[in-house]
């Protein structure tokens, strides 16, 4: 295969969605003050976050844990869901873990079956532009065998992502919060 979606190491500035493990301090003023984030981050383009990881990330979203909870827009009006031009969208290690777990089901249920209806709401933002090399002749039509021909780009990125948290998490066990950002 040589076609990725692309998983950065480090921090990238641009269009990109940051995925880092946080310490959150309780018991100051004002929460953002609060967030330790650690050094360790992956970076991962916004359209791809919104063609294969929205899903997932709007699942697990927990709007009833505090930090969460304490978030606004930047308006002083309270975000209950997981959204974009906000600093963080906070996860647990515990939801962090089942969503992975997740997407590694849902990865293999697209290596056997990948048109069983079950992974519709999986697949209904996936974007050919986001996963099929920009020379292919079909990548406009959207139609279903594109979609089987480069289904193991989605396969691969989706294992790759999997193994990349659980090695963040592993890497980090002094904190129990993946922060992501968007831009």
């Amino acid at each position: 295969m040589s076609f990725r979606i692309e998983i950065k190491e480090g921090h990238d500035h641009s269009s990109y969605f940051w995925f880092r493990p946080v310490i959150i301090t309780e018991g100051k003023d004002y929460w953002e003050g609060n967030v330790s984030e650690l050094e360790e981050e992956i970076s991962i383009e916004e359209e791809n976050v919104k063609a294969f990881l929205y899903y997932f990330l709007c699942k697990y979203f927990d709007k009833e844990l505090s930090y969460n909870k304490m978030r606004d827009n930047g308006f002083k009006n309270k975000v209950d869901h997981f959204a974009y031009h906000l600093t963080y969208n906070f996860y647990t290690y515990e939801t962090m873990k089942k969503m992975i777990n997740e997407i590694d089901e849902v990865a293999t249920m697209l290596e056997v079956d990948h048109n069983n209806p079950a992974l519709d709401p999986v697949k209904k933002d996936y974007s050919l532009f986001s996963f099929s090399p920009k020379e292919d002749p079909n990548q406009m039509s959207g139609d279903n065998a594109t979609i089987e021909k480069h289904i193991s780009v989605v396969i691969d990125f989706y294992r790759r992502f999997t193994n990349r948290i659980r090695q963040m998490m592993n890497n980090n066990p002094n904190a129990t919060i993946i922060s992501i950002m968007a831009p």
